[in-house]
């Protein structure tokens, strides 16, 4: 095997393979990429088991094809570091070699054939997903869903599609995300999948626009995998087991007071009063009225905080406690320059959304101040 390679594309695709490649594990080969020529291309792959990445690198040339295992973080770093525009890489059974100008790099590496295989897309597509609106609604979700509980279920992010509709919802049990869009095309029925959240994270950085076109991903889904594929770049990971919360019970459906703000304003008040909250409780207390809010924090190690923003409110003056962190979050990515929040009582959790409901919700439970 013997290439001749952009240097920074194979780092880009070095770096989106080692998003994925095992980390801790009792297996080196899983700590591996496995570069194979594919064409005039060099096809990167990588998997930890349960999550597999395949994509593609141009190549300058290929004069000698095969394949290689090489440790994903050795090759990474060591490329990464290299000044050369062009990288030559050369490969046998037991190693392969790295050139620059100037320099030579010999990597120890793994019987190929010891590479878990890569799952193939198969069939047509179940549903077909317009590239920047599926990318939008992870980022919109993904950070609510769990963090190492003994709820499986919540571990990941639930896909929900139902008829021209795909919901992505995502909950920790204190807040819940969901983003809602449009199916470009579709030629399954209704179903639900838990996306684990290792994988999102490798799909927010390996998923990108191509050059020229219209970005699409194509979405398959079985009992116990989903595939995600667009343009030379698949993802595919096995699914969470378990049952997914019946989310629509815990967003409210009462609330009659209502207040419109300017989410940068907002998210600048919060991020400033939580300057003064400890690290133990980081709750802001928010006291809406006709024409502002007022977002105070009180520590007894920090000091005190007050803040004022406009807004325009509807219903009787209330004061609500959350946690500024949640806060900050939610409005570090939902994209509305507006955002609403709709409220019902000081211990009821309340709704941070713009104007479409089905678009985005955020349900965020109050905290005791």
């Amino acid at each position: 095997m013997k290439p001749k390679l952009p240097r920074q594309e194979l780092v880009d695709a070095l770096t989106a393979a080692s998003a994925v490649a095992g980390g801790r594990t009792t297996k080196p080969i899983l700590g591996c990429v496995k570069l194979t020529t594919e064409g005039e291309n060099i096809e990167v792959a990588a998997t930890d088991g349960e999550a597999s990445l395949r994509l593609g690198v141009r190549a300058f040339s290929v004069e000698q094809r095969g394949e290689v295992c090489i440790p994903a973080d050795r090759l990474l770093n060591l490329v990464r570091e290299m000044p050369d525009a062009e990288i030559h890489l050369e490969a046998d059974a037991k190693a392969c070699t790295v050139r620059g100008i100037g320099s030579k790099f010999r990597i120890f590496s793994f019987p190929a054939a010891d590479f878990p295989a890569i799952p193939e897309f198969g069939a047509e597509a179940d549903i077909v997903l317009d590239g920047a609106q599926i990318h939008r609604m992870v980022a919109m979700t993904i950070y609510a869903a769990a963090r190492e509980t003994g709820r499986y279920a919540i571990n990941g992010v639930l896909w929900q599609k139902q008829g021209k509709r795909l919901f992505l919802v995502a909950t920790d049990g204190r807040r819940l995300a969901r983003a809602g869009g449009s199916v470009a095309e579709s030629s399954a029925g209704d179903f639900e999948a838990i996306v684990p959240v290792k994988a999102l994270k490798a799909f927010e950085r390996v998923f990108a626009p191509p050059r020229s076109g219209n970005w699409t991903v194509d979405v398959r889904v079985t009992p116990n995998q989903i595939l995600l594929r667009s343009g030379d770049r698949l993802l595919a990971t096995a699914l969470v087991e378990g049952h997914f919360p019946k989310y629509q019970d815990v967003i409210p459906t009462d609330s009659d007071k209502l207040a419109q703000v300017s989410r940068l304003d907002f998210a600048g008040a919060i991020r400033r009063a939580a300057l003064l909250t400890s690290d133990e409780a980081r709750a802001v207390k928010l006291a809406f009225d006709r024409e502002q809010v007022v977002i105070t924090a009180n520590s007894p190690e920090q000091g005190e905080a007050r803040v004022e923003v406009p807004i325009r409110f509807e219903g009787e003056p209330l004061e609500i406690g959350f946690n500024a962190g949640f806060l900050i979050e939610v409005l570090n990515v939902i994209q509305f320059d507006t955002i609403i929040v709709e409220l019902k009582a000081g211990f009821r959790p309340g709704i941070i959304r713009g104007e479409d409901k089905g678009e985005f919700l955020y349900v965020i439970m109050p905290v005791s101040l």
